[in-house]
């Protein structure tokens, strides 16, 4: 059954189960922020296309994640800017843009990804994980993960969202199913 939800179209992929920093600018946002703030309500978050690749009209990918609001801060730039989590993908189904700029979408939850136990072969990505969260500058990402290691879908988000990919990449990674998300992010890691 579809659900009408904001859009807020960012310039980046945000995963399920993952954390995203974006800065309030518009108007729009603002009250986007303070109605899913009030109302403890989800948005759907999409990742917005490049212009030389898009081939119709819509300006972000149909398949985005559902997001809500974890905290808020205001640093010395005076813009405020928002931390959300990630919480399953869904489809746009069609949109609208009101007069305000704010983006209101139909979606429909995409089905949940069932768990099974993370294959053997794949499980030396753990250690890919786990090597990265050790780095310096590294302590907040580690901190903030909800882990859930033997997970396919966790583990393949989690390294998908640390690949120094394009947009593009980044999106092609959050619609594949767990195992094919892993061969393509191991094939990546051989390069």
């Amino acid at each position: 059954m579809p659900t009408e939800l904001t859009l807020f179209p960012v310039n980046s992929v945000l995963y399920p189960n993952g954390l995203m920093t974006v800065r309030i600018i518009k108007p729009h946002e603002l009250s986007m922020v303070s109605d899913c703030s009030r109302n403890e309500k989800a948005f759907m978050m999409a990742s917005r296309i490049d212009k030389a690749e898009n081939t119709d009209s819509t300006p972000f990918n149909e398949i985005g994640t559902l997001a809500y609001i974890v905290d808020f801060d205001m640093p010395s730039s005076g813009i405020l800017e928002i931390s959300c989590r990630g919480l399953e993908r869904a489809k746009i189904t069609c949109y609208k843009t009101r007069a305000d700029g704010l983006i209101i979408t139909q979606i429909e939850r995409l089905p949940s990804i069932k768990y099974f136990k993370l294959p053997r072969k794949y499980q030396v990505l753990q250690e890919v994980l786990r090597s990265y969260t050790e780095r310096d500058g590294m302590q907040r990402y580690k901190e903030e993960l909800e882990e859930d290691w033997d997970n396919p879908d966790w583990l393949g988000c989690r390294l998908s969202e640390i690949l120094p990919v394009s947009r593009q990449q980044h999106y092609e990674l959050l619609v594949m199913e767990p195992l094919e998300r892993l061969f393509q992010i191991k094939k990546l890691l051989k390069k």
